[in-house]
């Protein structure tokens, strides 16, 4: 940026061309003296005064001109008009004339920029490799670099458009959480949860009742209806509604007792229950079917409730071979007593076996027996 003609740069330019134009009886002719050869040329300028100062004037001009020239991009007028009126004052009016034609000749060139330097072509080279303006590195050229040299120079930083966002990385996926492990389908037919089954002595003694509710089937509409309530021990490993259909399936079969009297069974999970039919643990099933005494082995249906000893759901009996048709077994017998019905005796050595026979330690030389009428249905 050019700045305006101030007198302090003035008076340097003016200072300059002071000491620049001493004459002959200055520094220029001190120096002549110590040379013996210029001697003669002393007796020539005294010859002919004028001459000398034409000639003298003229190396000043172009001494100044190019002084001038490399200064007038930032004060060109001023500097020439203090230059030409020292030179006037000094060498008189030819010698500034010179000066004047010179600043001309500079003015007449391009004002817009000093000279340009330069460079030696392997400088050259070397600064056209460090802009990138050249043949640069992996261009092939003079001066490009060694390709192991290159290939270790980091990748060039490319700009984004202003009118594309940066890519932005995907946020890292989240990693899944364990989930915990599922739980166990209960059995069907039993309502089991697990594959190995622990019986424990004792629980608490509370009883969690089924939810859920369904009408007795309509084939029973003769017959009594009982609403039964379907409940499980706390801490039993056994789904209490998946318990409940196993119960409801067998006292609804045609088998069951709508063969044998007509009655029929409905679910209810309120308090206005007919019939109850609980699953608890050995020592809780002793509590509840006081006063018999089942010695933590057996069951029982004591009044309105039929009490399933866990430990005979869980793992059935020796005289059975088949576990499931056991727990039919033990849900017709138990709820029999409740709807009314006593213990029958075995008929005789290879007979089948009454729902009211005792079959659970032995079945008496009977053929087991879960149902009360087998065939029906």
């Amino acid at each position: 940026m050019s700045s305006p003609s101030s007198p302090r740069r003035a008076g340097r330019h003016a200072s300059g061309g002071a000491s620049a134009g001493r004459g002959p009886d200055g520094v220029d002719a001190g120096r002549s003296a110590r040379r013996p050869a210029a001697r003669q040329g002393r007796r020539r300028a005294a010859q002919n005064p004028r001459r000398s100062v034409v000639a003298l004037s003229l190396c000043l001009a172009a001494g100044l001109g190019g002084g001038m020239a490399a200064t007038m991009s930032t004060e060109p007028d001023a500097s020439a008009a203090v230059v030409a009126g020292a030179v006037e004052d000094s060498l008189g009016v030819e010698a500034a004339d010179a000066v004047r034609n010179a600043y001309e000749a500079a003015r007449s060139g391009n004002r817009t920029s000093p000279p340009g330097q330069t460079l030696p072509s392997g400088a050259a080279a070397q600064a056209d490799s460090a802009s990138g303006t050249g043949a640069g590195v992996g261009a092939g050229g003079p001066g490009a670099l060694p390709d192991t040299l290159a290939s270790e120079l980091p990748a060039p930083l490319t700009s984004a458009s202003p009118d594309t966002a940066p890519e932005k990385s995907p946020p890292p996926s989240p990693s899944p959480s364990p989930s915990a492990s599922p739980s166990p389908a209960p059995e069907p037919g039993s309502g089991l949860l697990g594959a190995k089954i622990a019986v424990k002595q004792q629980l608490s003694g509370e009883l969690v009742v089924a939810n859920g509710s369904r009408p007795a089937p309509a084939d029973g509409a003769d017959g009594k209806v009982w609403r039964v309530q379907i409940a499980v021990e706390k801490g039993l490993p056994v789904d209490p509604e998946a318990f409940a259909e196993a119960v409801l399936a067998t006292l609804n079969d045609p088998r069951g007792w709508n063969a044998a009297d007509g009655s029929t069974f409905a679910w209810t999970d309120t308090e206005r229950y007919d019939a109850r039919v609980v699953l608890a643990s050995p020592g809780t099933t002793d509590e509840l079917c006081l006063p018999l005494d089942t010695i933590s082995e057996l069951s029982c249906g004591i009044e309105e409730t039929a009490v399933l000893n866990f430990k005979r759901w869980a793992t059935g009996s020796q005289a059975w071979e088949n576990t499931a048709r056991y727990r039919q077994y033990l849900v017709n017998h138990e709820v029999g007593h409740v709807i009314g019905y006593r213990h029958d005796l075995c008929a005789g050595e290879g007979e089948h076996a009454t729902v009211m026979v005792q079959q659970t330690t032995t079945t008496s030389g009977c053929i087991p027996e879960p149902w009360p009428v087998p065939d029906a249905g």
